[in-house]
Protein backbone atom coordinates (compact mmCIF):
# COMPACT_ATOMS: atom_id res chain seq x y z
CA UNK A 1 0.00 0.00 0.00
CA UNK A 2 1.54 2.98 -1.31
CA UNK A 3 1.41 6.42 1.26
CA UNK A 4 -1.20 8.07 -1.85
CA UNK A 5 -3.82 5.21 -1.62
CA UNK A 6 -6.24 6.91 1.61
CA UNK A 7 -6.04 9.93 -0.59
CA UNK A 8 -9.04 10.95 -2.96
CA UNK A 9 -8.85 11.74 -6.51
CA UNK A 10 -9.14 15.59 -6.00
CA UNK A 11 -6.57 15.02 -3.14
CA UNK A 12 -4.14 13.40 -5.43
CA UNK A 13 -4.40 15.72 -7.98
CA UNK A 14 -3.22 18.39 -5.33
CA UNK A 15 -0.48 16.39 -4.22
CA UNK A 16 0.67 16.10 -8.03
CA UNK A 17 0.09 19.79 -8.55
CA UNK A 18 2.21 20.70 -5.01
CA UNK A 19 5.21 21.39 -6.52
CA UNK A 20 2.91 23.75 -8.88
CA UNK A 21 1.35 25.75 -5.88
CA UNK A 22 3.88 25.87 -3.47
CA UNK A 23 4.91 30.00 -3.89
CA UNK A 24 8.26 29.96 -1.71
CA UNK A 25 9.80 26.63 -2.34
CA UNK A 26 12.83 27.67 0.49
CA UNK A 27 10.87 28.48 3.10
CA UNK A 28 8.23 25.11 2.63
CA UNK A 29 12.14 23.07 2.90
CA UNK A 30 13.31 25.37 5.96
CA UNK A 31 10.36 24.98 7.76
CA UNK A 32 10.48 21.27 7.11
CA UNK A 33 14.00 20.96 8.02
CA UNK A 34 13.12 22.97 11.27
CA UNK A 35 10.41 20.45 12.25
CA UNK A 36 11.76 18.90 15.74
CA UNK A 37 11.25 14.66 15.67
CA UNK A 38 7.86 13.63 16.27
CA UNK A 39 8.63 12.26 19.87
CA UNK A 40 9.95 15.71 20.54
CA UNK A 41 6.55 16.97 19.50
CA UNK A 42 4.50 14.18 21.43
CA UNK A 43 5.95 15.35 24.51
CA UNK A 44 5.70 19.22 24.06
CA UNK A 45 2.22 18.21 23.29
CA UNK A 46 1.85 16.83 27.09
CA UNK A 47 3.91 19.03 28.30
CA UNK A 48 1.68 21.85 27.54
CA UNK A 49 -1.82 19.89 28.18
CA UNK A 50 -0.51 19.68 31.89
CA UNK A 51 -0.66 23.57 31.85
CA UNK A 52 -4.34 23.20 30.51
CA UNK A 53 -5.91 22.97 34.26
CA UNK A 54 -6.52 26.17 36.08
CA UNK A 55 -5.84 24.40 39.41
CA UNK A 56 -2.26 23.46 38.37
CA UNK A 57 -1.45 26.68 37.28
CA UNK A 58 -2.58 28.47 41.01
CA UNK A 59 -0.21 25.53 42.10
CA UNK A 60 2.24 26.64 40.18
CA UNK A 61 1.81 30.69 40.86
CA UNK A 62 1.61 29.55 44.90
CA UNK A 63 4.88 27.79 44.78
CA UNK A 64 6.46 30.40 42.57
CA UNK A 65 6.59 32.35 46.09
CA UNK A 66 8.89 29.23 47.96
CA UNK A 67 8.26 25.68 48.66
CA UNK A 68 4.71 24.68 50.58
CA UNK A 69 3.15 21.11 51.99
CA UNK A 70 0.52 19.71 50.50
CA UNK A 71 -2.06 21.15 53.34
CA UNK A 72 -0.90 25.05 52.71
CA UNK A 73 -0.80 24.65 48.86
CA UNK A 74 -4.56 23.07 49.05
CA UNK A 75 -5.63 26.22 51.51
CA UNK A 76 -3.62 28.78 49.51
CA UNK A 77 -5.44 27.40 46.33
CA UNK A 78 -8.73 26.65 47.42
CA UNK A 79 -8.49 22.88 46.60
CA UNK A 80 -8.95 19.92 48.59
CA UNK A 81 -5.68 18.01 49.83
CA UNK A 82 -7.01 15.00 47.76
CA UNK A 83 -6.84 17.55 44.89
CA UNK A 84 -4.20 18.82 45.63
CA UNK A 85 -1.88 15.96 45.73
CA UNK A 86 -3.18 14.61 42.07
CA UNK A 87 -2.33 17.54 40.47
CA UNK A 88 1.32 17.59 42.04
CA UNK A 89 1.81 14.15 40.82
CA UNK A 90 0.81 15.54 37.48
CA UNK A 91 3.14 18.43 37.53
CA UNK A 92 5.99 16.50 39.12
CA UNK A 93 5.68 13.51 36.28
CA UNK A 94 5.40 16.81 34.13
CA UNK A 95 9.06 17.87 36.04
CA UNK A 96 7.60 21.58 36.66
CA UNK A 97 7.26 20.73 40.47
CA UNK A 98 9.93 18.66 42.83
CA UNK A 99 9.87 17.67 46.25
CA UNK A 100 11.59 17.07 49.67
CA UNK A 101 11.06 15.60 52.92
CA UNK A 102 11.74 16.98 56.09
CA UNK A 103 10.92 14.52 58.46
CA UNK A 104 7.08 13.10 57.77
CA UNK A 105 6.25 16.40 56.15
CA UNK A 106 6.91 16.90 52.27
CA UNK A 107 7.43 19.82 50.52
CA UNK A 108 7.21 21.05 47.02
CA UNK A 109 8.69 24.09 45.21
CA UNK A 110 9.05 24.45 41.32
CA UNK A 111 11.44 22.46 39.54
CA UNK A 112 13.43 25.48 38.45
CA UNK A 113 13.21 29.14 37.25
CA UNK A 114 12.29 27.82 33.88
CA UNK A 115 8.89 27.35 34.87
CA UNK A 116 8.11 30.48 36.31
CA UNK A 117 9.73 32.01 33.34
CA UNK A 118 7.41 29.74 30.63
CA UNK A 119 4.20 30.94 32.63
CA UNK A 120 5.57 34.71 32.94
CA UNK A 121 6.37 34.42 29.07
CA UNK A 122 2.89 33.28 28.35
CA UNK A 123 1.11 36.18 30.26
CA UNK A 124 3.14 38.83 28.74
CA UNK A 125 2.16 36.71 25.66
CA UNK A 126 -1.53 36.69 26.42
CA UNK A 127 -1.37 41.14 27.62
CA UNK A 128 -0.24 42.27 24.31
CA UNK A 129 -3.22 42.46 22.86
Amino acid sequence: MEDTDFLTDEERRVDENLPELVKDAAGVTQAAESLPPDGDLSALGEFFKVLTDPTRLKILYALGTGALCVFDLSVSVGSSVSSTSHHLAALKRARLVKMRRDGRIIYYSLDDEHVKSIIKFAREHLGER
